[in-house]
């Protein structure tokens, strides 16, 4: 085989599904399969291609053979870095570590989790995007995954392109909730002193641009209410200063609140999803008390560098699922307010379309940047 057909099929073979480069062979079939009666170039033009055809069958053929045994032996050695753009604490390093755990099970490998925050999740982002494409390096991710794009303007990576997922993780609905000092006990009690003195109620994010900085400013605009944003370093030091009093409130995930709730030391007000979640059937929804048509979920997901081979994505895909599909799993998640999600990538990649497109709307309205 000619050196330039060859590095040609294994540059396929390194990125392309089974399904994909048997797509391939028979595109360049159909191109061989000409009527008869045409010219002598054209003959030899058609002989030609179809000895490629043979060479490239015969070098798939390795590839398929080869490549999905070598995924199924993934990873052959430790540690696999599970990568998380936020504090210690916070909701997507929680559930990352409760997924690596047990992925580590189930391949025999570490797994460490390496906290790296910064800049809404993009510093960690930029260096998975720049890491080798083996699957030794993963990015754990929330929804500021799909929206940095629309925020910053000179990003050095391209969320979308550089990243491709593994799976998805969980979803959550949210909790607004609030300091013990902070007198509203419910949503209409705080949009009255929210109306009442414009400005002067305080909301608490882990940083400009960040998931739930973009839903309180849903939450402002359908309410119609003027609410200081107050930004922070993470997920931890926001929720110490409303704990504090210092800030009146925030939107927190279950897995983040909930303890500090118990131990009376933050109170709900709400929850942010369509529906009220069954681990918290007593909080009324965002929606039902008093901004009709509001909710906005959280969700995790796994994310590896753009070109790591498709085998050793399918590999960690089926690992996450069935991590996910584990009733002791499920449970877990739930007692912390979360549904596993799991699925194929191409499902990861619609609902990170699907939601790029909404926060880029509300980006656009407002005009929020994060730079």
């Amino acid at each position: 085989m000619n050196s330039r057909l060859t590095a040609r099929v294994v540059s396929v073979a390194r990125t392309a599904t089974p399904m994909q480069l048997v797509a391939r062979i028979r595109d360049r079939l159909g191109r061989c399969m000409k009527p008869p009666g045409v010219a002598e170039p054209m003959r030899r033009q058609r002989e030609k291609l179809a000895l490629n055809l043979t060479r490239l069958v015969m070098a798939c053929g390795v590839a398929l053979t080869v490549l999905p045994a070598a995924a199924q032996e993934f990873p052959t050695r430790g540690p696999v870095k599970v990568v998380v753009g936020f504090t210690p604490g916070g909701g997507a390093d929680i559930f990352a570590r409760i997924i690596s755990e047990k992925m580590a099970g189930l391949l025999g490998q570490t797994f460490v989790v390496e906290n790296k925050p910064g800049a809404n999740g993009n510093l960690a982002a930029n260096q998975v995007a720049k890491s080798p494409a083996d699957g030794y390096t993963l990015l754990f991710v929330a929804n500021t995954h799909v929206s940095n794009g629309d925020l910053y303007t000179n990003l050095p990576y391209d969320p979308m392109k550089d990243l491709v997922p593994v799976s998805l993780g969980m979803s959550m609905p949210l909790l607004l909730v609030a300091s013990p000092s902070f007198p509203p006990t419910n949503v209409p009690e705080m949009l009255a002193l929210a109306k009442a003195s414009p400005g002067k109620v305080t909301y608490a994010t882990p940083g400009r641009g960040a998931p739930v900085h973009l839903i309180g400013e849903m939450f402002k605009s359908l309410a119609g209410v003027n609410i200081q944003m107050v930004h922070y370093k993470g997920a931890t030091p926001a929720q110490a200063d409303v704990m504090g009093g210092h800030v009146n409130m925030q939107i927190a995930t279950f897995a983040q609140a909930l303890p500090q709730v118990a131990a009376g030391k933050l109170k709900v007000l709400a929850q942010t999803g369509l529906t009220r979640s069954a681990q918290a059937p007593n909080i009324p929804t965002i929606a039902e008390a008093g901004i009709p048509g509001f909710h906005a979920d959280a969700w995790f997901a796994m994310v590896a560098p753009a070109n790591v081979p498709a085998p050793i994505i399918a590999r960690l895909n089926q690992v996450m699922n069935q991590v996910l599909s584990n009733p002791e799993m499920t449970a877990r998640l739930r007692s912390l307010g979360a549904e596993a999600m799991g699925g194929t990538p191409e499902q990861a990649a619609t609902l990170m379309r699907s939601d790029q497109l909404k926060w880029r709307r509300v980006i656009k309205e407002v005009g929020i940047t994060a730079e």
